[in-house]
């Protein structure tokens, strides 16, 4: 008996400790975990992976990755579009209950914990780099993140229309955030652009793909993606790096008639790859069963032993990751596309499981997409139990998820930012959150073809085509006269065509069309006030804040307004509530800054430019604007600093160049003030400023290196003929250039002219160097500056 005793003791020792063995391997291995990145491909279908079975060699790099990684065969996206997709995989939440459906006019409400804020919270430093405005900070997917590199302009770009980052300077700017932050515990987040249309992926991939320049896209992406992979090893990191792969949805390419994404939530746009590696995993798996996107967070969590928010909605499939389970349990994920809502068709409302997929529209469809993978076949009317059971769970999930107060997910788009994400294939118009199961709405699938065309209008506009796009928005709406899309695009096209009576009238369509829009309102102010009818474009804009009172750019256009009919002080106000609102609203920054130093208050205007260059950092015309702030100050040597850099930003900015003339001439140092002003001139000829600064200098110091009369001359009247001879100042310049030449009639009869001029318009110190000067004239004499140089007279 005791011998039994003794051999069952030691065999229960020997569980327990296989037990405690298994438990330290399961703890070591999750704090070997140092740090998590976070890849995520925008546009890529899973079936265009080779690791996912695409027969061309499109991957290799994530491939040998997949290699010693876990991969969920069947992972479900919760909609077909960027933002949205984005939002709910870095709170793993749906749209219903974060409150983003679409790109535009869409913000991550701060109520919304992502795991950027769960993982700083314990430790982590956080970073993201993204490639398309859709993902700007402005639209609430930065928070948590240390640093948010969403800034796209090149170096040294002074203006432009840039919407996305290329792949090679996505993984430049990865490499050297790991580089900074690879002796701490981090986590990087990754997002590259490149599969999203239009399709141009650069040499050799555009070659090799010349058939399937979607997939060269993604093949480039994968070639981007390994040069960071590959740094990772470099630096040590790749095996103390939870990495994982993924998209936010995938694309239709013409099935099912839509040619991108966004509409439709057939498997083509919502199935992606999902590819997790775990630090020091050498064996591959395949996980069969559906997973989400909204699975990443939860996982992560569990993965790394933090407690995560209780919003979370996905689950943990993080026994899946350590190989400890291979099948994901039957269950159903969210899908949804409001996008049709904006063409006045229903909503598209889903749930995929491992075999069914269920849409809830006008005509429901029901697709075994196990044995009918195109979803050609709508299983609907021969499968009603099934599509009742499905139909059931959708409302079931709506009514947890659907939240309708505590929180602010619209935002106010400014023009420009628009249509930035209109040329990314993005339509405006204002979608319809409807989750009611309304049949009288029109079918979506009736109008794929209206939908396709009202983006190509859009498109064509964009592009600059705009007789083409008139063409064919006029069609459309004779189609659907009530089609608000359409109008949008036709008052757009006048806008840019300076026909402001024809955008005027395109504007008030849309009004009768939705009512009190903001935005129709803002834009209306906008054409009104270029037109000159100011008091009518302020009516506009207060219209437009007294429904949407956080509407930046009405705050920003109003002030501009106001400005025009002499407010200053309340233009002022309107400015400093756009960025209470806004506090990275680089126009609004830029515009208070202009309207300060008007009013004098130049430190206060000082302030905001240089919080304006935290922004955007290379823009050319806000160093200048920064500088000719400091010189009112007299710090003339920062003055130079900043002059330096608008010019080296801008090598053609002119008037900076004048400007540090000016400078070197006020400190004495005439040869360099004569290089700058003679490239400003070379810039343009006809810079009145310059034109006179030469002048001047040209003709009022005897030094020979620079004493010119004849050229100061022909300067001088260049400068006066371009004013029509109505330039006092100009005109003084010009006296004494003739009488440097010896031309002392000429010069009697312009300084009595500039006198004229000069008393009319009441500029006592001026009309007290002229009459010094005019008498010099009379007695047959030239006048020379010969004061020391800090109280050289300003040319």
């Amino acid at each position: 008996m005791k011998a039994k005793a003794i051999i069952i003791f030691l065999a229960f020792s020997a569980t327990l400790a296989g037990v405690v063995w298994i438990l330290h391997r399961s703890c070591s291995t999750q704090k070997e975990i140092r740090n998590v990145v976070l890849i995520s491909i925008d546009t890529c279908r899973a079936d265009y992976l080779s690791c996912y079975g695409c027969p061309q060699n499109t991957t290799p790099n994530i491939d040998a990755f997949a290699a010693q990684a876990t991969v969920f065969e069947n992972t479900i996206s919760p909609v077909p579009i960027t933002l949205p997709a984005h939002s709910s995989i870095l709170t793993g939440t749906i749209p219903p209950y974060h409150g983003v459906h679409d790109n535009i006019d869409y913000k991550l409400d701060k109520t919304n914990i992502t795991l950027a804020e769960i993982l700083k919270g314990n430790g982590f430093t956080t970073g993201g780099i993204i490639s398309a405005l859709v993902l700007d900070s402005r639209f609430g997917v930065d928070q948590g993140f240390d640093t948010y590199n969403d800034y796209f302009e090149e170096e040294r770009t002074t203006a432009g229309n840039i919407t996305e980052r290329v792949g090679a300077e996505t993984s430049r700017h990865a490499i050297n955030w790991l580089k900074k932050h690879q002796n701490e515990n981090f986590f990087l987040f990754l997002h590259y652009f490149e599969p999203h249309a239009e399709y141009s992926p650069p040499e050799p991939f555009a070659s090799k793909f010349r058939e399937k320049p979607y997939a060269g896209e993604i093949a480039y992406t994968d070639h981007c993606i390994g040069q960071v992979l590959e740094k990772l090893k470099e630096l040590q990191l790749y095996n103390s790096t939870l990495i994982i792969i993924t998209s936010d949805h995938g694309e239709m390419l013409q099935e099912h008639r839509e040619p991108t994404h966004s509409y439709f939530i057939y498997q083509s746009a919502i199935r992606v790859p999902l590819i997790f590696r775990l630090p020091g995993q050498v064996k591959p798996q395949k996980i069969k069963g559906v997973a989400g996107l909204i699975d990443i967070v939860p996982t992560v969590c569990s993965l790394l032993g933090i407690k995560m928010s209780s919003e979370v909605q996905g689950m943990d499939l993080s026994a899946y990751v350590k190989g400890h389970k291979h099948q994901i349990p039957k269950r159903s994920i969210f899908c949804e596309s409001l996008t049709p809502t904006k063409y006045d068709g229903n909503s598209l409302l889903g749930v995929v499981t491992d075999r069914w997929k269920y849409i809830q529209t006008t005509r429901p469809e029901l697709y075994d997409i196990v044995n009918d993978t195109t979803e050609s076949t709508n299983l609907i009317k021969q499968k009603p139990h099934q599509g009742r059971i499905l139909q059931d769970i959708l409302k079931q999930t709506l009514e947890k998820s659907v939240r309708n107060k505590g929180f602010e997910s619209k935002i106010q788009l400014d023009t420009k930012s628009r249509r930035q994400l209109e040329s990314l294939g993005y339509v405006a118009g204002g979608i319809i959150e409807d989750f009611s199961f309304d049949k009288t709405r029109e079918d979506p699938k009736d109008l794929i073809n209206f939908y396709v065309l009202s983006v190509k209008a859009t498109n064509l506009a964009f592009q600059g085509k705009y007789r083409q796009a008139e063409d064919l928005s006029k069609k459309l709406i004779n189609i659907r006269p009530d089609s608000y899309v359409c109008h949008e695009v036709l008052a757009t096209i006048a806008w840019k065509q300076e026909d402001y009576p024809a955008a005027i009238e395109h504007l008030n369509n849309l009004l009768e069309l939705r009512g009190d829009d903001a935005k129709v309102h803002n834009n209306l102010g906008t054409v009104l006030q270029l037109e000159g009818r100011e008091d009518e474009a302020i009516t506009h804009y207060y219209i437009a804040l007294e429904s949407r009172p956080e509407f930046v750019e009405a705050h920003n256009n109003l002030a501009m307004a106001l400005l025009e009919r002499g407010e200053p002080d309340t233009a002022i106000k309107h400015l400093q509530e756009a960025l209470i609102l806004y506090p990275d609203y680089f126009e609004a920054r830029c515009n208070l800054g202009n309207t300060l130093v008007n009013k004098g208050m130049i430190h206060e205007a000082i302030v905001e430019y240089r919080q304006a260059l935290k922004i955007k950092t290379n823009q050319a015309e806000v160093y200048r604007s920064l500088a000719k702030a400091l010189r009112k100050q007299g710090k003339l040597e920062e003055a130079i600093c900043h002059y330096e850099k608008a010019i080296w930003l801008d090598p053609k900015l002119a008037p900076a160049q004048n400007s540090l003339g000016e400078i070197y001439y006020q400190k004495g140092d005439f040869d360099k003030a004569l290089a700058y002003w003679s490239e400003a001139l070379k810039i343009n000829p006809e810079q009145v400023s310059v034109l006179n600064n030469i002048a001047w200098l040209k003709a009022a110091y005897k030094d020979k290196n620079f004493h010119e009369p004849k050229t100061a001359v022909q300067l001088a009247r260049k400068a006066c003929e371009l004013t029509n001879y109505k330039g006092p100042a100009l005109l003084h310049t010009l006296s004494v250039a003739y009488a440097a030449d010896g031309r002392f009639d000429e010069a009697i009869k312009t300084a009595e002219k500039a006198l004229r001029i000069t008393k009319y318009e009441n500029q006592a110190q001026l009309v007290d160097e002229i009459n010094s000067h005019l008498e010099l004239f009379k007695r047959g004499m030239p006048y020379y500056d010969s004061a020391q140089p800090e109280k050289k007279r300003q040319p």
